[in-house]
Order: structure tokens, then C-alpha cells, then sequence
């Protein structure tokens, strides 16, 4: 029962930090911004390829996220703590609102003008700067390295990739929805969703901080003071 308790707790983390910090409806406004000048059917093109991208990348940070740490020789309250500050930062420029102009900015200076129709084979550089750093950055390589580290059995290590799998399906019928939910939230709207996904994820970042020490001082503090 306690494995299974968990197992159930660690999937909700991973639910909440994933969608969070791959933020479906934040991110939606610059794959719009950045596929304006394609036709419909290389937008949804784009839309798939930009998805088998995040899954790929998410993926390959969960299975090795136990290696990078014991590579570098890192605890994980260590990096619980690290990510957590870099997860707030995110969180701070969703809220703020600088996200979307920092990302505004990186659209407009990779040159959005040279996604041509014509010439298909341009379509992997969609995946700079939409794949990096917008979906995938600091923030969501940090949470899945955290969580392929951090899982507690190998039956809930393959419920997170579900959980990244079933996210970036979500991304993916957004992103192919985008003129129809752009007409219909608006600017506006989309930049509400930013903010409130901000405050999702600064809650999570503080969790995760947290935890960090907690398990710093339980795995280190305590055991060399009792020494």
C-alpha cells in the first residue's frame, strides 16, 4: 500500500511539473507567432514534428537522468533545489510577463521570414527555437532528470514517461487547433494562461525546494552531526 501511495503521489508531481513547465497553452501563442507565414498543411506538419521532438528530448532526460547525476557526482536534494530555483525562475517570467517577450524577441531575431513554403526541408529549424528552448529548456530538462531520478519504482518511472507522453499529445492537438483557439481566447486571453500556468509552477518550484533541503538535511546534516 505504501509503494502504490508513492507511486500515486510521485505520478501527481509529475503530472502537475510536466504541464506546468511544458506549459501546452503558454507556448501555444509563439507557434502561432512562428508558423504565421506557412500554410495550413505545413503548420500541422511542423505541429508533428515540433511533438516527436519534446517526446524524444523529455524521454532520453528520464531514462538519464540517474546517469548525468551520478556522472557529476550530484545528490538529489542538490538538484531538487537547483531545479526548483531555475523552475521559479520560469515561473517568475511566465508571471511578470516577460516570458512572452523574451520569446517574442527569440522568434523574431531566429527570422521567422525564412520558414518559406516552398522549400519543406526548412521545417526541422522549427525546432529552434520552438523545440529549444521554448518547450524544451533549463526548466523541463531539469524536471525530467529530477523525476527519471527520483521515481521510486520502475512501474511509476514508466507512468512519468506516460504522463510526458499524454502531455505532448495534448501539445500536439493545440498546436494543430492554433488558428481556431487564437481566434477565439485572443491575445489577451493567451497571456492569462501564461500567468495562471506561472503561478502553477512557482507552487511547485517552492515544493520541490523544499524537499530539497528536507532531504539534504535528513541524507547529510543530520547523519554527520549524530557521527
Amino acid at each position: 500500500d505504501s509503494v502504490m501511495v508513492s507511486d500515486i503521489g510521485y505520478l501527481v508531481g509529475a503530472i502537475g511539473t510536466f504541464f506546468a513547465i511544458l506549459d501546452p497553452f503558454g507556448n501555444l501563442p509563439f507557434f502561432i507567432a512562428y508558423t504565421s507565414s506557412l500554410s495550413s498543411r505545413v503548420r500541422k506538419k511542423t505541429a508533428l514534428i515540433l511533438s516527436a521532438f519534446i517526446f524524444f528530448a523529455m524521454a532520453i532526460f528520464l531514462f538519464s537522468g540517474q546517469i548525468v547525476l551520478s556522472f557529476f557526482h550530484i545528490s538529489i536534494p542538490a538538484f531538487q533545489i537547483a531545479g526548483g530555483i531555475i523552475l521559479f525562475g520560469v515561473a517568475l517570467s511566465m508571471m511578470s510577463g516577460t516570458h512572452t517577450i523574451t520569446m517574442n524577441k527569440v522568434i523574431s531575431d531566429t527570422g521567422k521570414d525564412r520558414l518559406l513554403e516552398k522549400n519543406e526541408s526548412i521545417l526541422p529549424t522549427i525546432i529552434v527555437p520552438l523545440g529549444i528552448p521554448l518547450y524544451v529548456g533549463p526548466g523541463s530538462i531539469a524536471a525530467a532528470i529530477l523525476f527519471g531520478s527520483n521515481a521510486p519504482t520502475d512501474t511509476a518511472f514508466l507512468g512519468g514517461l506516460l504522463v510526458i507522453l499524454l502531455i505532448v499529445i495534448f501539445i500536439t492537438i493545440l498546436n494543430l487547433s492554433s488558428d481556431y483557439i487564437g481566434k477565439v481566447l485572443g491575445n489577451q486571453g493567451i497571456e492569462i494562461l501564461v500567468r495562471l500556468m506561472g503561478l502553477v509552477l512557482a507552487a511547485i518550484a517552492v515544493q520541490l525546494t523544499l524537499e530539497g533541503i528536507t532531504g539534504a538535511i535528513t541524507t547529510m546534516i543530520l547523519p554527520s552531526l549524530s557521527g
